[in-house]
């Protein structure tokens, strides 16, 4: 689980920015909430704010994050990703920090990065579970010699595991390195079954079960729910659920080599792609395809709904807007109920509010008892019901007047249970909103009395 995420000098977050997912006091909503070794940690957030205000950033910058983790500054750029508004900023590291709870343990992982040289600065791992103790995994930072130095303060079983773990460190010395992540290389190198490392793998494995979707993202994995009968019925029932019109779904195998042609160099990407899955979903023109790897071959088929006329199927192109962002949202579910962190940017795009509520109840439903969390940015004010969300769930982000971002959640107004948030946010009450110069109105030659 998340428990705090904080970032600095990366796109509008100008200066030091945290996010907290921890509970408050608050006693509505105790399903909204988990515990982890005996702290609080609530299971949602929804983010509320104007156009521009740096919803979307946020998001960016967990999941351009986790993506450095993942694959290295040498595959993922981020060319000018600095505070572009202030020039001192892009000699400035960008800083990104997660407090997490993984495996039972608590962690406090994160690093820092060079826009100019494209490498990392400073990287660092703590075990948090005891936090007047706190257990220092390893510390990277550089010297003046551009020299990586790593301290650390675990402890092996004997000398030849210590002089593994030396031979590791020593290898981040050379400057090729500094593109890499030591957390990112140890996972991956490092015995899985020596207990000395497990804050690496816990830590390292968390990042894997963090799914981001922004709203141009389609299909996150329901190419895996259409395989066999059981998922694929679980589907259907959650389309006709969320009133789409939808009775089942089913495939129609068309001619591959003609629907590769119209694909171009993608059907290389498609091809590389299924090395290591069975399935891949495409939209083509109004058509949604499936690749499927099949007796030693590649098969192709169209993607048809029926919505109560099984002689006249209909193809993807022919469903609303709502309903092809249901297909990217649902196989969310199934990610709900293995201990996994979802962030899902503008989750109301193209839904009814109602379905956007009960889009995040299904997510409490599904999810009960398991430690995953759902964090969303909308501007569906109509979430703002106390009687829906607990306070502590509520965050705001606001643009400054230096066109930088600040966070902050509708729990430090202290608000009373029975407050109409809406209503109140909409009036100003809690910034965030947007704000309109009418001066600046073509024709508008008003002049003040």
């Amino acid at each position: 689980m998340l428990i705090r995420f904080a970032v600095e000098n990366f796109a509008s977050f100008k200066d030091m920015t945290e996010f907290n997912m921890m509970a408050s006091k608050i006693v509505r909503h105790s399903d909204h909430v988990v515990s982890c070794n005996g702290k609080r940690v609530l299971k949602s957030a929804v983010l509320f704010g104007p156009n521009a205000s740096g919803k979307s950033n946020f998001v960016k910058a967990i999941f351009v994050a986790s993506q450095l983790v993942l694959y290295g500054l040498d595959r993922i750029s981020v060319f000018k990703k600095y505070f572009r508004l202030d020039d001192a900023c892009k000699d400035k590291p960008g800083v990104f920090q997660f407090d997490i709870f993984a495996n039972g343990h608590f962690y406090s992982y994160g690093f820092a990065i060079s826009y100019q040289s494209q490498s990392i600065v400073e990287e660092w791992l703590y075990n948090i579970d005891k936090q007047d103790d706190e257990k220092c995994i390893f510390l990277r930072s550089y010297a003046y010699t551009g020299i990586s130095r790593i301290i650390s303060d675990l402890s092996f079983a004997n000398s030849k595991e210590e002089m593994r773990f030396q031979l590791y460190k020593e290898d981040f010395s050379s400057s090729k390195m500094e593109q890499r992540f030591f957390l990112n290389d140890i996972a991956f190198r490092a015995p899985s079954d020596n207990p000395s490392y497990q804050a690496f793998t816990d830590v390292f494995g968390w990042f894997t079960r963090l799914y981001v979707l922004f709203p141009n993202v389609k299909y996150m994995g329901i190419e895996e729910l259409l395989e066999n009968r059981d998922n694929k019925t679980k589907v259907e029932n959650l389309l006709s659920y969320f009133d789409t019109g939808i009775k089942s779904l089913s495939r129609k195998p068309v001619d591959f080599d003609k629907i590769a042609s119209k694909l171009g160099k993608s059907i290389d990407r498609i091809l590389s792609a299924l090395n290591g899955r069975k399935s891949y979903l495409c939209q083509l023109d109004s058509s949604l395809y499936e690749f499927v790897k099949e007796g030693g071959q590649i098969n192709a088929y169209v993607i048809m709904t029926n919505h109560g006329n099984s002689s006249d199927l209909f193809e993807f192109g022919d469903e609303s807007d709502g309903t092809k962002r249901l297909f990217s949202l649902i196989p969310i579910f199934r990610d709900a109920t293995k201990e996994s962190v979802i962030v899902i940017d503008d989750l109301d795009q193209n839904l009814h509010t109602q379905v956007t509520k009960e889009f995040i109840d299904r997510f409490y439903e599904i999810s009960k008892g398991v430690k995953s969390q759902l964090i969303a940015t909308t501007h569906d004010t109509n979430l703002l019901d106390l009687d829906f969300l607990r306070q502590d769930e509520i965050w705001f982000i606001n643009r400054k007047k230096d066109c930088s971002s600040e966070l902050y959640s509708l729990n430090a107004f202290n608000e009373r249970f029975d407050k109409k948030i809406e209503k109140e946010y909409l009036l100003g009450r809690y910034g965030a909103v947007p704000h309109f110069d009418y001066k600046l109105l073509p024709g508008d030659n008003t002049e003040a009395d």
